[in-house]
């Protein structure tokens, strides 16, 4: 009988999940955190960050696929795209996946991340080596700022912001001050989409609905995007997909070369079709109209 050890992510005090694990087959300490993958009974390698489950290789592509594909979607030719954290490299592995894409990004912070990804999380990774791909160690806000006008879509790929990162709050998190949406939409080209994280409806639902009413008046178009997540709290997630330009919807089928196990051209739809519950949450605003910052 295989000898396993049981790993609890916590979630917060009423919710949490555990992996009953085989190997602890890497567990470091970084200048911002603590890393660890682990290699599990049912659901292959784990990553965690500071005990946080960041991915799971079954489950994984649920989340990479709709935070690409359902913005890209959004813009009728995408060339270029700024990839800010998701230093595992799933979201670039499938940016990869469009033969038209000729720029890709990966700004993140800690390049620790980047490495173990890539000696343990292969397949997860493998977007990394491709030619396209320039991996940048760094801060990705002050990448941003430095690259006005450059970006067809920008993805914000980080760790949670949700309701303790609010600047009203007093807790600082770069990738969730006003000075950052602002560099957010300067980036961006003409009808260029970005895409970053809200929260939990479930578990940050506060949160969530003050970082939707700090962003959604600042643009044309803002689409709160549903999408499950089964090792997130909660099992739910939400995203916001947003544009200087008006009727932002997922209606470009680009040419795709790989395999999509989830996203189609119907989940893009859906995705953006919201639970009555949310939509209190988030009712919609009108167009700013405002010319860029």
């Amino acid at each position: 009988m295989t000898k396993t050890t049981r790993f609890f992510d916590p979630c917060d005090a009423s919710h949490g999940l555990y992996f009953d694990a085989t190997a602890v087959l890497h567990h470091s300490r970084s200048p911002f955190q603590d890393i660890k993958i682990i290699e599990t009974v049912k659901h292959g390698r784990v990553l965690f960050l500071d005990n946080v489950t960041m991915l799971t290789q079954s489950t994984h592509h649920v989340y990479h696929e709709h935070m690409v594909h359902i913005p890209m979607a959004c813009v009728a030719a995408p060339k270029a795209v700024l990839v800010i954290g998701g230093g595992d490299g799933g979201t670039v592995s499938e940016l990869v996946k469009y033969p038209a894409v000729t720029r890709i990004v990966l700004c993140e912070l800690d390049g620790d991340v980047v490495d173990v990804s890539k000696r343990f999380l292969p397949d997860v990774s493998a977007g990394l080596s491709d030619p396209r791909v320039d991996v940048q160690v760094g801060d990705g806000a002050a990448y941003l700022e430095s690259t006005p006008g450059q970006w067809d879509v920008v993805i914000v790929d980080s760790t949670d912001i949700c309701e303790e990162a609010h600047e009203d709050e007093g807790i600082a998190n770069p990738l969730a001050t006003d000075a950052f949406f602002d560099s957010l939409r300067r980036g961006l080209k003409p009808g260029g989409v970005a895409v970053s994280m809200l929260g939990s409806p479930t578990f940050y639902r506060s949160g969530m609905e003050k970082l939707f009413h700090r962003l959604a008046p600042a643009w044309a178009s803002f689409r709160p995007m549903l999408m499950p997540c089964p090792f997130y709290i909660s099992g739910d997630w939400c995203a916001g997909v947003m544009s200087d330009e008006p009727g932002l919807a997922p209606v470009n089928a680009h040419d795709i070369r790989g395999d999509l196990k989830y996203v189609n051209m119907d989940i893009a739809a859906a995705a953006l079709v919201l639970p009555n519950e949310v939509k209190r949450l988030m009712p919609p605003f009108q167009p700013s109209g405002a010319p860029k910052p």
